[in-house]
């Protein structure tokens, strides 16, 4: 097997194992803990809080990938999650799941800025737009069949037994674990070796990254930053809402709601064959704008069309268009990125989308609480124009 094909199989099989947690913790992981009798504010609080661990934990493990070993520091990752999710599994405890919850926001800290610089620069395609978009586009695809055969697992399982989800996938990081620790390789890429501990080198990055994304000729990469943030508030408010809109608005049990976005998911597997067409075509800007216009139309749909089919429908398209969305944001934020501090780069990037996820998370809980779920779900339409219009005013040239 040759050097590229091991690299892609890797991400991709780590890139698929991601995209079965998030469809399990985003279809079930606020239901679950109401299912235990814990209340709404409590919980989103507890997650907004969560992902705090994400901004606290993002500099020192990007060290790690920069300074050190990007093999570790994935691997460190999916320890973690293999933890984690096993004290969910085995604890109901509010304060000690809350322990666990945590440890699992964490764990992606280490991941978050790792696979996908390992893979860019093990290949050396940063600056070469056609493949950097079309292994993106590819590692997505993975993704996305993670987030089907996820829903499926879901659906599945949680009709016998709810808890039983979080041991499965416990076991399938413990697995990537051991996948990852014998058959990743690092190339193309020499860590700087410096005599500093962790959090120095911590700050040492914090401190290049800023220097690079503010200095002048990076203005295109400001305005992909902030179009991030306002494009996560918009995504992360909604995915908090849409389990509890389907729950409240049809009168689905939880075992439903996975096999839903089962079905939805099925069509998201064409979205990064359609981003990698749309931004080789029309460039990110163009791509970008065009995107986030039709996905804040979307969600204002699902909103205010309570039909069960259509409700799918558009859930169906939304997928799409957020699998074409993340595939364009990445390749264009890679493309401006910089291979010596790319993991911290990319740590600066997740450092900005763990404070709008948070925000977004605690907000919407307050906002369900207080306007309801349609309502907050329309908000979250609006920040998907917010996004589109930074996009198109703050990029300039980026084709």
């Amino acid at each position: 097997m040759s050097f590229e094909k091991k690299v892609m199989r890797i991400r991709n099989s780590i890139e698929f194992t991601h995209g079965l947690r998030r469809a399990l913790v985003s279809a079930l992981g606020l239901i679950y803990f109401i299912s235990l009798g814990f209340n709404v504010i409590a919980v989103t609080t507890l997650f907004a809080i969560s992902t705090l661990m994400i901004v606290i934990f993002e500099f020192p493990t990007s060290a790690i990938a920069d300074y050190d070993s990007r093999k570790k520091a994935a691997m460190i990752s999916q320890f973690l999650f293999f933890i984690a999710f096993l004290g969910v599994f085995l604890f109901t405890n509010f304060w000690i799941l809350s322990a666990f919850w945590l440890l699992h926001d964490i764990a992606w800290a280490f991941g978050s800025g790792t696979i996908g610089p390992w893979a860019i620069d093990s290949l050396n395609i940063a600056k070469k737009k056609s493949k950097l978009v079309r292994l993106i586009s590819q590692g997505y695809i993975y993704e996305k069949s993670g987030w089907l055969i996820g829903g499926i697992i879901g659906f599945l399982i949680v009709s016998q037994n709810f808890r039983a989800i979080w041991l499965a996938i416990s076991m399938v990081y413990l697995g990537i674990f051991l996948i990852t620790g014998k058959y990743m390789i690092e190339k193309n890429f020499s860590p700087e070796k410096i005599p500093a501990s962790y959090i120095r080198k911590s700050i040492i990055k914090l401190k290049e990254s800023f220097t690079y994304i503010f200095h002048q000729d990076n203005r295109n990469l400001r305005a992909l930053l902030i179009g991030g943030y306002a494009s996560t508030f918009s995504i992360s408010s909604l995915f908090v809402a849409l389990p509890l809109f389907f729950v409240a608005v049809f009168g689905f049990g939880p075992e439903v709601i996975p096999g839903i976005y089962a079905i939805s998911a099925t069509f998201a597997l064409i979205g990064p064959i359609m981003a990698q067409k749309l931004a080789v075509k029309k460039g990110f800007r163009n791509s970008l704008f065009l995107l986030f216009v039709i996905l804040g139309l979307v969600i204002i749909g699902l909103t205010l069309i309570a039909s069960i089919v259509v409700s799918i429908i558009l859930l169906s398209i939304l997928k799409i268009l957020l699998a074409m969305t993340d595939v364009v944001e990445d390749s264009a934020l890679h493309h401006e990125f910089s291979s010596k501090i790319r993991a911290s780069l990319s740590s600066i990037n997740g450092v900005g989308w763990a404070l709008a996820n948070s925000l977004a998370i605690f907000l919407t809980g307050i906002s369900i609480n207080f306007l309801g779920i349609a309502n907050t779900m329309f908000i979250s339409g609006g920040f998907s124009f917010v996004a589109a219009v930074v996009y198109s005013v703050g990029l300039r040239g980026l084709d």
